[in-house]
């Protein structure tokens, strides 16, 4: 039953003659590309009912929530941040909270808190089980890890993770790391691009809107051991994630993203004994995602 649904959801993506989304749902803004949330959208129609609600962490200004809460009316879609990145003028609570009222969503249900604080209070949320999980909040290899801790209480027997921006390497290593310690769960979809949508191409970027966006990766549970085992792509090298200790112990950690500008300078004229190992040195001045090649892999493997 449970491979039946995901092949459903992905052939049901695939097809062309998919409907578009409304007018109301392809005004809104945010950072999503149109295959993931075909996807989304899919996915809710099979694991989303009365019992099991969707959830994200991560809302923004509310785009694939309103985006699946549109496919999903009779049942509730979650939505928690507490808009504490991206919101500089402290305006996105507003425009989620217009949106649904304008689109006459009466089932989104959306949570002011950190997501850590909503997991504890969760039952207090609500009294369903989470069928359809979207996770698109900090990115950190931490919060990567605890969005998926912490929920994992009250996912349904039956249940599917999405995870957004899945081109970072640390959001890559955690899923990894989760797969690992909680054989239960299987990732089933994977895709990639070479680099983060604002750091591509005009043609590039046309292409990420209309596909994955900044990369993803789709895991289901998978309690009776029926999906193959696999897992995301990482370095083998774990100096980046060892060296967290010393920023966390020096005297003012705050200010290191402060000199980042600084280092970005003076890296050019650095003697090559003093630069880092290759593999950690970006393309770009932020953003790096290091996922180059990534997609070619994935595609000679399937080959």
């Amino acid at each position: 039953m449970l491979t039946e649904k995901l092949k459903q959801a992905y052939f049901s993506n695939q097809d062309n003659d998919t409907p578009a989304f409304s007018p109301e749902i392809k005004a809104l803004s945010g950072f999503s590309g149109v295959k993931f949330m075909k996807t989304l959208q899919s996915l809710a129609k099979l694991f989303v009912d009365e019992e099991k609600s969707y959830v994200e962490v991560g809302v923004f200004q509310g785009l694939t929530l309103m985006a699946v809460a549109s496919e999903i009316p009779d049942f509730e879609a979650v939505g928690i941040d507490n808009f504490a990145f991206f919101d500089k003028e402290k305006r996105n609570q507003k425009i989620i909270e217009e949106r649904r009222s304008k689109l006459k969503l009466e089932n989104v249900k959306l949570v002011n808190m950190d997501y850590e604080d909503a997991f504890l209070d969760f039952a207090n949320i609500t009294d369903k089980k989470i069928g359809l999980y979207l996770v698109d909040g900090p990115h950190d290899y931490r919060s990567q890890m605890m969005c998926l801790l912490y929920a994992k209480p009250f996912l349904a027997d039956e249940s599917v993770i999405v995870i957004d921006d899945c081109n970072y390497k640390h959001v890559r290593q955690a899923n990894r790391d989760f797969l690992i310690s909680h054989p239960e769960y299987k990732l089933v979809f994977e895709s990639y691009t070479e680099a983060h949508p604002n750091n591509q191409s005009a043609n590039v970027v046309q292409q990420s809107r209309e596909g994955w966006w900044n990369g993803i990766n789709v895991i289901a549970r998978d309690p009776n051991n029926v999906l193959s085992t696999m897992y995301p792509p990482v370095e083998q090298d774990k100096s980046l994630f060892v060296n967290d200790h010393t920023m966390h112990s020096i005297r003012y950690p705050e200010y290191i993203t402060k000199f980042i500008p600084i280092i970005n300078t003076i890296s050019s004229f650095m003697n090559s004994k003093w630069k880092p190992k290759n593999e950690f040195i970006g393309d770009f001045d932020k953003l790096n995602t290091h996922s180059k090649g990534l997609k070619e892999r994935l595609n000679n493997a399937l080959d």
